[in-house]
């Protein structure tokens, strides 16, 4: 029965919960209005009042029907707030008519149906209820007063409208302050989220370049080492060092060396997978990690980002500008630690400069090359 009247998304079973609360409601004015029959306080007879309820209650019913099928999620409103208190405010109405004694009485169920409008109505939308409720009983009054006089005390009557609209207009005025203090609070909350998720970014975050910085890399090394040990897998880590970046610095300027961070870190994100992280770890120096990759693999990614610098027009920056980068590649199955293998990656970016900068290393023998080179 529960899987059947809510559903799994929790916004529509929130709706519906309110809705079956104000069911309830309905049925206790339903149960008081049939009592209020038995002890022959209505002018009609029976199959007249039984026609009244069941047509209010098919209204109640349509309603129900609707928000279980989705169907309310097309409207401004998907709780319907407006059209239900309209009904209910009806169903009211129609009962204080028939009544030809404790018509007061019965106007006291308009108290309970607009606090259900507390937590989503602004003070326009109160003012249409609370208005079509006043205009509602004040036409009942005079109907009455002009058609069936027997059944009205019209002194009565009158205090009672002007109690009645007092007592609406207080309900209006708290309603709508409550709705904006719930949207303000609504906006502080959102703001509050959002300064959240920014100093979560801030956090993980280098500020110049968007990657991520040392301590939340290393963070995902220690996850991908104990994956892979568990799964048997391999992974792959490569330095990036951009080749004479102090000349870029001293020549074009901080500010261009910065663009150049960027645009290089913009090739590195291009060049990998969304399942791969790369790291800005100070200065000129990145490196990045490669989930479920040989060596064979990342060659081809190092390589395509090593010719994406080498190549990129920088001439809208400065005319002479241009740029590169060494990178060192080392796989964790070769070493077995996070220690021995981001050894082994930096260890082969230099012997990428060693060996004229604007290079790929990957293997140790490219090393012992440059060593003997020097």
């Amino acid at each position: 029965m529960f899987d059947f009247l809510f559903s799994s998304d929790p916004k529509q079973a929130l709706r519906m919960k309110r809705h079956l609360a104000a069911v309830m409601s309905m049925l206790v004015f339903t149960l008081v209005s049939i009592f209020f029959y038995y002890h022959d306080l209505y002018s009609i007879d029976r199959n007249t009042f039984d026609t009244i309820l069941i047509f209010f209650w098919v209204g109640v019913f349509i309603y129900t029907a609707i928000l279980r099928s989705g169907l309310n999620k097309r409207y401004h409103d998907p709780s319907l707030t407006i059209p239900q208190m309209l009904w209910g405010a009806t169903y009211i109405l129609t009962i204080a008519y028939l009544l030809n004694d404790w018509r007061g009485l019965i106007l006291m169920s308009f108290f309970g149906m607009l606090s259900f409008g507390f937590f989503k109505l602004n003070f326009r939308e109160f003012l249409s209820i609370g208005l079509y409720a006043v205009l509602g009983y004040a036409l009942i009054i005079i109907y009455l007063f002009l058609n069936e006089p027997e059944r009205i005390e019209i002194n009565l009557e009158l205090m009672q409208l002007l109690a009645f609209a007092s007592t609406i207009t207080v309900m209006m005025y708290t309603g709508s302050a409550i709705h904006r203090l719930r949207n303000r609070t609504k906006k502080q909350y959102v703001a509050l989220q959002e300064a959240l998720e920014l100093n979560k970014k801030l956090a993980i975050t280098d500020d110049l370049t968007g990657l991520y910085n040392r301590h939340y890399f290393m963070e995902k090394l220690s996850q991908q080492k104990a994956l892979s040990e568990r799964n048997d897998s391999d992974f792959v880590v490569f330095y990036c060092d951009l080749d004479h970046f102090k000349h870029i610095n001293d020549t074009f300027g901080h500010h261009t060396g910065d663009i150049v961070l960027q645009k290089f870190s913009e090739i590195l994100l291009s060049s990998i997978r969304e399942i791969d992280y790369a790291a800005r770890f100070g200065g000129e120096e990145f490196v990045c990690l490669l989930v479920n990759t040989d060596i064979e693999n990342a060659k081809k990614v190092t390589e395509r980002i090593r010719q994406s610098l080498a190549t990129y027009n920088f001439s809208d920056i400065a005319p002479s500008l241009n740029s590169t980068v060494s990178i060192g590649i080392a796989n964790f199955k070769e070493f077995k630690t996070i220690q021995e293998t981001l050894m082994s990656a930096d260890n082969r970016m230099y012997s990428a400069k060693q060996l004229g900068r604007n290079k790929v290393v990957f293997s140790d023998e490219a090393e012992d090359a440059a060593d003997t080179k020097i």
